[in-house]
């Protein structure tokens, strides 16, 4: 894999716990008893967890151009089948990696 298609990957995986984390926080926030008078914090955890969302996004279709994969189609993917799609591009980035580092040398 390349260096620069591996920081983006990295940074997309580093996204997706973050806003993990923030789920776990937002879902323990919700489901206090005093939940009705802490709107402020649910909605800057919302905001948190659109914000990794976006990242992961961004990084992920980042990787993808670096990698030589069309733009246009990953931003669809990724945006139509949020999970799925990230973990196709994650499989077809580490499979191409390994397949190509394995090639003989001619």
């Amino acid at each position: 894999m390349k260096p620069a298609v591996k920081n983006a990957v990295e940074s997309a995986l580093v996204a997706v716990a973050v806003a993990l984390t923030i789920l776990w926080f937002l879902i323990d926030a919700a489901t206090a008893e005093h939940a009705h008078e802490d709107t402020a914090k649910l909605t800057l955890l919302s905001l948190g967890l659109g914000a990794a969302c976006l990242a992961h996004l961004y990084f992920m279709v980042q990787a993808a151009v670096l990698d030589g994969r069309s733009r246009v189609l990953w931003i669809v993917l990724l945006l139509v089948t949020f999970p799925l799609a990230s973990i196709v591009l994650l499989a077809k980035l580490y499979l191409g990696s390994t397949s190509s580092a394995q090639q003989p040398l001619a």
